[in-house]
């Protein structure tokens, strides 16, 4: 049975508390759960044990391809889960994401844009947009390719739960199949 989850941390030298109700959890394999906040996503995690290399993949992922994921932050804080002791965790809080979700398949990715009615047409500027996402991916490695398709807004496609390809002993990303693939379906959907 799931339990609701406090975080708090500290915002503008004061306490914030935030509730997260267990009706209201969306599941996650790898955190405690994902909860609407204020607009916004927020993954949570219950120790700190991911914070530094989730982050650093999110900010290579920034800086070296300019991979579209949704305006990502990090806030350290306290987690309690229902009785159990609190803990030192950590939220990953992006933008909140609606549209059409891929996970893992070319299949799914292919879905999303029709669900979306992505043009095909290769000089629309969303077409361009996507395949410009699915290059950035490409080029940082992504691995376990997931994310959101969503028509009309200035970001088509965006990613979530970023793991990058980066190999720290030669500094340079190496290569993800399934990153390379959703460059090959985006191309092939163009016309």
């Amino acid at each position: 049975m799931s339990t609701d989850v406090t975080f708090t941390y500290k915002s503008g030298g004061k306490h914030v508390t935030k509730t997260l109700k267990a009706a209201d959890k969306i599941s996650s394999r790898e955190a405690l759960g994902l909860w609407k906040v204020d607009g916004k996503a927020w993954k949570v995690y219950a120790t700190t044990k991911q914070l530094q290399a989730l982050s650093d993949d999110y900010t290579r992922a920034s800086q070296a391809a300019a991979l579209p994921m949704g305006d990502p932050k990090f806030q350290q804080g306290s987690v309690k889960q229902g009785t159990k002791p609190a803990s030192e965790g950590f939220v990953l809080i992006t933008q909140w994401m609606d549209g059409t979700n891929f996970q893992k398949t070319i299949q799914s990715f292919k879905t999303a844009l029709t669900r979306q009615n992505i043009s095909h047409n290769k000089t629309s500027e969303e077409y361009k947009r996507i395949t410009r996402g699915c290059n950035a991916a490409n080029q940082v490695g992504l691995k376990d390719c997931q994310g959101f398709i969503k028509s009309g807004i200035a970001q088509p496609l965006r990613f979530i739960d970023i793991h990058t390809s980066w190999n720290p002993s030669t500094h340079t990303f190496g290569h993800s199949e399934q990153a390379a693939e959703l460059v090959e379906a985006i191309v092939a959907w163009g016309q």
